[in-house]
């Protein structure tokens, strides 16, 4: 994928943390939950995107607003708990509104990885202070603020869904700073209000795609083939936290391959009235509103904008779906 972030500085315990086995491990798991093994056009032909990949340009972010390295090392690692197609697994868990089900394991995994302790220690930074990046607003806030976090991923998705250029990314990425919001707290903003609603915009149409019938439907149902394999000993849930190469192999040599043959089959998905062969699953809404340095938000300075926001976070999503 095409490096959007290349002119950003990296500090050198970032790419020292990188060769961590556990940043390796997400190496391994791909951005967009799964749907890169199916057909359908948008993620087929999609640049490979990991886990890895987004962790690394989070902690630059964060190091370029801030100078702050325990900051961006907690941006580093924010996924690195993240398991085979990421967000899918919390489908599994039933955690589909909030899709932060695996979280948890995050101090785990960096407290296990010898690279990363190491490292740690001899920058005198605590495990507490790099485990939960939700405590640095500039690393992570509320929806539907923006945050380095919610910035990488719509950038780096929106590049590979080919809605907008890599020099269109870049001019958003320069054109930010960091500024006190309404709750006065610090806050990625706009400079230029043209900017603040076409990104607003370029989000909400990624967001669109994270919970669109192709996504919830195909998440939902290799959830359910992931518990089949559970069940059926083909996978344990340790399995769940390799890569997604090695769970693949698993699938495609058990006894569970034709299902797992028609899931990177799936290219279409259409409303059925029956509920039987159907399947009906919410999901989250991911939008951002993001603020200008005037003051005001997006949605305050596109009337449009605001509608099509509040039309995507009230869409019913209770249909009957089915994949071909």
């Amino acid at each position: 994928m095409i490096d959007l972030f290349s002119e950003l500085t990296v500090p050198s315990v970032i790419s020292e943390a990188m060769n961590a086995p556990a940043m390796k491990r997400i190496a391994g798991v791909d951005m967009n939950c799964g749907m890169a093994y199916t057909s359908f056009p948008l993620f087929r032909d999609g640049e490979p995107y990991s886990r890895a990949q987004h962790c690394r340009n989070v902690s630059l972010l964060i190091y370029h607003f801030t100078q702050d390295l325990t900051q961006s090392l907690a941006g580093l690692f924010h996924d690195i708990s993240t398991p085979v197609f990421s967000h899918v697994v919390d489908f599994l868990n039933g955690d589909y509104l909030t899709q932060e089900s695996t979280e948890e394991k995050t101090a785990f995994m960096i407290c296990n990885d010898p690279v990363i302790r190491d490292l740690l220690a001899a920058n005198q930074i605590q495990t507490e202070d790099v485990s939960d990046y939700h405590k640095y607003p500039i690393a992570d806030n509320d929806m539907p603020k923006l945050s380095c976090d919610r910035l990488e991923y719509t950038l780096g998705n929106a590049v590979n869904y080919r809605f907008i250029s890599p020099q269109k990314a870049r001019v958003f990425i320069n054109d930010l700073c960091v500024f006190k919001n309404e709750y006065n707290e610090p806050e990625l903003a706009f400079q230029t209000d043209d900017l603040v609603v076409k990104f607003a915009w370029t989000a909400l149409r990624c967001g669109r795609i994270y919970s669109g019938r192709e996504d919830r439907y195909s998440m939902e149902r290799l959830a359910r083939l992931l518990k089949d394999a559970i069940i059926n000993g083909i996978l344990s849930e340790s399995d769940l936290y390799s890569t997604e190469a090695s769970v693949i192999h698993r699938l495609e040599e058990s006894s569970l391959a034709p299902e797992w043959k028609a899931f990177t089959n799936l290219s279409e998905v259409v409303v059925t009235e029956n509920s039987e062969e159907g399947i009906q699953v919410d999901a989250k809404r991911r939008y951002i509103d993001p603020l200008s340095i005037n003051g005001k938000r997006a949605s305050k300075i596109d009337p449009a904008l605001a509608e099509a926001i509040e039309a995507f976070i009230h869409e019913d999503y209770f249909v009957f779906l089915k994949g071909n």
